[in-house]
């Protein structure tokens, strides 16, 4: 695996379920006139519901025979309510199971979220 991706429209349906399941009901999620009063234009998907929807990527390298050693990501801007993220995972060094993982979004191609994930065997 060199590189694969995909991408997913964030809708309003999507983080109101993730909510939900996740027991995070933050107004900024949920209200867009919360959202309004803190300066944002619209209501923001959950950082962890955006990291979980990038995470699935790794399905088809953990089914190896691979676990997660390390994930780390880090947020670079909000994903509001009707973005469209496209998320990247990418090789860096395969015989080390090292790879990169890059969000955007789609409509401006401004970069979400971007991080490392090392894998290992499992024992």
């Amino acid at each position: 695996m060199n590189r694969t991706h995909f991408s997913m429209q964030i809708t309003e349906a999507l983080i109101n379920h993730y909510a939900q399941t996740s027991g995070d009901y933050n107004p900024i999620h949920l209200d867009k006139q919360a959202a309004l009063s803190l300066g944002l234009p619209e209501k923001i998907a959950h950082g962890m519901l955006t990291l979980a929807l990038s995470a699935r990527l790794l399905t088809p390298i953990l089914a190896k025979g691979l676990c997660v050693e390390r994930f780390k990501i880090k947020m670079l801007q909000p994903v509001y309510v009707n973005d469209t993220i496209e998320v990247t995972i990418q090789a860096v060094d395969e015989t080390n199971h090292s790879y990169r993982l890059i969000g955007f979004k789609q409509t401006s191609l401004k970069k979400v979220l971007q991080g490392k994930i090392k894998l290992n065997h499992l024992s």
